[in-house]
């Protein structure tokens, strides 16, 4: 493959891989395993596809601003929650072992995505389940609880790119049911920005970086980046939801399969 062609290529990849971030928080759904069939062994591809989303995070919070216009006040609770649990997950990333790495991702992808298919709950059931929300949300278990959660997954955000987005998006969807897919997405999309450029940092400092790799692929990112919010914002709640459960799952699979190869 000659130069221009396999810049081209990772291009286009960067693309499809920022989109599918953007919008479902899957980037290593296209990029992770891309990353794997060219030859890199998992951690130097979770760490080029960690690089190379930088370009959709943050491409991606400048096209969800309406969304985020009357959500700064959970936005602001999660970004340090975010900050400091990626920090931690990046390093750990060196300190554990490579098989423990391998195994704990698809485990954590497959249990997101069969959130997100949970049968649609009826428009009355949903009334009431955001009542209850409203409820809880001020008792000070329910907020400890969503405070955990959070850094929990920056945590892994930090430790494992590939299906972070996804995590963060199922949690905020089971809190936040009162709120549409395309404020959580938003606000998911602010949580990875985060967590990515820590992680980021961490890793120029602790491993070598395959810029040919991530500099066509971070060009990518910031377009799809930009087409993402635009793709959610038109379409159904739902079918979001069905799409990147499908999508986890598969991702899930993929990686069980390719351990066990």
């Amino acid at each position: 493959m000659s130069g221009i062609t396999f810049f081209i290529l990772l291009v286009v990849i960067g693309i499809v891989a920022g989109i599918i971030s953007a919008a479902a928080g899957l980037a290593s759904l296209v990029s992770y395993p891309a990353l794997l069939a060219m030859g890199l062994p998992p951690v130097l591809a979770n760490v080029t596809s960690a690089w190379s989303t930088v370009g959709s995070a943050y491409s991606s919070i400048a096209a969800s601003t309406k969304e985020l216009r009357n959500d700064r006040k959970q936005m602001w609770m999660i970004i340090p929650l975010v900050f400091v649990g990626a920090i931690i997950g990046a390093f750990l990333l060196f300190a554990l072992p490579g098989k423990l790495f391998q195994e704990l991702v698809p485990f954590c992808i497959g249990i997101a995505g069969v959130i997100l298919l949970f049968p649609h709950r009826p428009r009355q059931a949903q009334e009431a389940m955001a009542a209850n929300t409203q409820s809880l949300g001020k008792s000070r278990l329910y907020n400890a609880l969503t405070v955990i959660g959070v850094f929990l997954v920056g945590i892994y955000a930090g430790y494992f790119n590939a299906g972070a987005g996804v995590l963060m998006l199922t949690l905020l969807s089971v809190v936040n049911r009162q709120k549409t897919f395309a404020v959580n997405n938003a606000l998911k999309n602010v949580a990875m920005t985060v967590t990515n450029t820590i992680a980021v940092i961490i890793f120029a400092f602790e491993t070598t970086i395959k810029w040919n790799f991530v500099i066509p692929l971070f060009i990518g990112n910031i377009v799809g980046g930009i087409l993402g919010p635009i793709i959610v914002r038109h379409l159904p709640g739902r079918l979001m939801q069905i799409l990147v459960g499908v999508g986890a799952l598969i991702l899930a699979v993929s990686l069980v399969v390719r351990n066990f190869m």
